[in-house]
């Protein structure tokens, strides 16, 4: 037996070795806090350096003293979103000396890492919808998965919610927002 287990525990330290190695290179979608109005300025930063980053924003019109302009403001106050390995992430606020926050995963106590689907089908979206999304970063009860089979946001994948007796699709990020947007019942599929 003692024969057996050793073979097994190369094996093994092998495999982690090759994983580990495969993390150090890949890259995940990392969110992160930044202090009060400072999202576009860490954003510009981070884009100096070559990070890859995301602001979901929209456009307000604001009323000065004699005309109105229009403005590009954070969906969510403080909140930015970093793609790029846990390494080269980490170097950016403990290296670089950029003011980031990472949020971590209430059960590993991790890097909160955000699944690409996910963020792809959020970033869609915001990019697509912006109007129409609510943003809503308190718990939500969870309903049935779906799938929107037609229009806009066909491919994107959720949970159905009803608000105000209107069918929507919530794209939940766990632990960090929810983002709501309004689809009609007749494109959605319901997911097992």
């Amino acid at each position: 037996m003692g024969n057996m287990s050793r073979p097994n525990n190369e094996v093994y330290l092998f495999l982690k070795c090759i994983m580990q190695q495969v993390t150090d290179i890949q890259q995940f979608w990392f969110a992160a806090r930044v202090r009060h109005s400072q999202e576009f300025a860490v954003r510009d930063t981070l884009l100096k350096f070559d990070i890859i980053c995301y602001v979901p924003t929209h456009i307000v019109v604001r009323e000065l003293k004699y005309r109105r302009v229009q403005v590009e403001v954070p969906v969510i106050s403080n909140l930015i979103f970093v793609y790029a390995t846990k390494e080269r992430a980490c170097a950016a606020a403990n290296d670089f000396g950029i003011p980031l926050y990472y949020m971590q995963d209430a059960s590993t106590h991790a890097m909160l890492v955000i699944p690409d689907k996910q963020m792809d089908d959020f970033r869609f979206v915001m990019e697509h919808g912006a109007d129409e999304v609510t943003i809503d970063d308190a718990a939500m009860v969870a309903g049935d998965k779906v799938l929107v089979m037609k229009g806009d946001f066909s491919g994107v994948r959720g949970e159905m919610v009803r608000i105000s007796s209107h069918t929507h699709v919530l794209i939940r990020i766990p632990q960090i927002l929810s983002a709501v947007v309004r689809v009609p019942k007749s494109y959605l599929k319901i997911e097992k």
